[in-house]
C-alpha cells in the first residue's frame, strides 16, 4: 500500500470513528432527556393524579374495546399527535405515557418509560385470568395503589426499600 492510501484509510478511519462518536452521543442525551422527564413524571402519576378517576378511564376504554370502538394493542402516547391519540381520555394524555397497551380481557397497562420501566397496570372488576409478560410486574414489583390499579417499578427491584417509602408517602396523602 502506498503513502497516498494510507493517509486516505486513515482519514477514513478518523471519519467513522467522528461520525460514531456522534451518534453515541446523540443517543445519550436523548436517553438523558427520557430520564429527566421520566422522573419528573413518576411523582405526578404517584401522588398528583387521581386514582380513581385513572382507573375509571382505563375501564371505559375497556368498554369501547368490548363495543367494537377501539382496536386491542400498544399505542405510542409520548410525543405523538397522531390522530391516534386522541382515543385515548385527557388525564392519560396529560400523564404523558410512552405507551399504553390494552388487551382484549380488559387488562391494561401505561408504560411510562422505556429506560427504568415504571407504570400502572389496571385489571377489570371481574379479572381472573392468569397474570403473564409485563403484567406480572405489577405483582413483583409493585403494590395496589387502589382495587383493580397497581403501580410497578423496576427500580423496586433493586432499591426495595424505596417501595417502603413511596407506601409510606401514599399513606400521607390519603
Amino acid at each position: 500500500m502506498d503513502q497516498r492510501n494510507k493517509w486516505i484509510l486513515i482519514v477514513i478511519i478518523i471519519g467513522s470513528f467522528a461520525c460514531g462518536i456522534t451518534v453515541v452521543a446523540y443517543y445519550a442525551v436523548l436517553i438523558s432527556r427520557d430520564l429527566n422527564s421520566m422522573e419528573a413524571r413518576r411523582p405526578i402519576l404517584l401522588y398528583e393524579t387521581d386514582h380513581r378517576e385513572l382507573l375509571k378511564v382505563f375501564r371505559e376504554l375497556s368498554k369501547r374495546i368490548d363495543a367494537g370502538l377501539l382496536e386491542t394493542g400498544s399505542y405510542r402516547i409520548h410525543g405523538v399527535t397522531a390522530p391516534e391519540s386522541k382515543k385515548f381520555p385527557q388525564l392519560i394524555l396529560d400523564l404523558d405515557p410512552l405507551y399504553v397497551n390494552l388487551e382484549k380481557d380488559g387488562r391494561a397497562e401505561m408504560i411510562m418509560s422505556s429506560v427504568v420501566m415504571y407504570g400502572v397496570v389496571v385489571y377489570p372488576e371481574d379479572f381472573e385470568g392468569s397474570l403473564e409478560g409485563l403484567y406480572q410486574y405489577a405483582k413483583v414489583w409493585g403494590f395496589e395503589l387502589i382495587d383493580g390499579l397497581w403501580y410497578y417499578d423496576e427500580d423496586f427491584r433493586k432499591h426495595p426499600e424505596h417501595m417502603k417509602e413511596v407506601k409510606e408517602l401514599l399513606k400521607k396523602r390519603r
